[in-house]
């Protein structure tokens, strides 16, 4: 009795081992293919960033072409000398900006590391106004810019010039060609820059939503783009060791509010 009885304990343990090393298999298929899955997100996810940091000097740069050949047509000189000009130098900005796709990268593996300069901040954000206030004409919004001159600071040319590129943009795109103010103040310890329109505005349920990627106060069928300008903006402020805030309401604009320590050599 106890010879028969031993034959299909045998066999169960055999039945079980089996079945825990298919499972096992299975666990391990499942860990591949969320790996694999997780891969091509993280591809796409790049690709999504690429597009929009590619496309955003792309659009005032086509703009200042059309300006080239109305300045041609109607024989003005002095104003396709002007145009040129800025092409020349939104183009040295575009082949710059290329360098941020390897950023965003190291940006989302933690690996980004900042390239701090001494930075005349008032001349800086005056050239990227200039680059888009044909934008803002263009959408019909009248730019008022206040900047303290002279502010010196030890930052990140790159990561300074994508805030107020993004912010400027998203104020342009949403903002109803109302009215929009770009402001730079300085003390002794902390650089402000303020990006303020009265478009479309944001629900206060979404302001901290919108930084992150790939996340959008709006939906697409208002405006195209891929949602990723914030998320860049507060990637760079955070890395800087400043804050980034918004605030509005739906349907009385907003306002950024960037805040950055001013830096120095011994303390960056």
């Amino acid at each position: 009795m106890d010879k028969s009885s031993s034959g299909p304990k045998i066999g169960a343990e055999n039945d079980n081992g089996n079945e825990v090393a298919a499972r096992s298999g299975q666990a391990t298929d499942g860990a591949l293919i969320e790996e694999l899955r997780e891969e091509i997100k993280v591809r796409d996810d790049f690709l999504a960033i690429a597009a929009h940091e590619l496309r955003n000097p792309l659009t005032p740069i086509l703009l200042c072409l059309q300006l080239i050949r109305v300045a041609q047509r109607s024989k003005d000189d002095a104003k396709m000398t002007l145009e040129l000009d800025r092409l020349e130098r939104q183009i040295k900005h575009f082949i710059g900006r290329t360098k941020v796709l390897l950023e965003v990268a190291q940006i989302r593996s933690g690996k980004f590391h900042l390239d701090r300069s001494k930075l005349n901040l008032s001349e800086l954000i005056a050239d990227v106004v200039n680059d888009y206030t044909p934008l803002a004409i263009r959408s019909g919004s009248e730019l008022t810019v206040n900047l303290q001159n002279d502010v010196i600071a030890l930052m990140d040319r790159t990561a300074i010039s994508g805030i107020v590129e993004n912010l400027l943009s998203n104020a342009i795109k949403y903002g109803q060609g109302k009215p929009i103010e770009l402001g730079l103040t300085a003390t002794a310890e902390i650089v402000q820059i303020t990006v303020r329109d009265h478009g479309i505005g944001i629900d206060e349920k979404d302001q901290a939503r919108i930084f992150e990627r790939f996340e959008r106060a709006v939906g697409r069928q208002v405006q195209s783009g891929f949602g990723v300008g914030l998320w860049l903006s507060r990637s760079f402020v955070e890395l800087m060791g400043g804050s980034i805030i918004v605030f509005g309401e739906a349907g009385a604009g907003s306002q950024f509010t960037v805040s950055l320590p001013l830096g120095s050599e011994e303390n960056p």
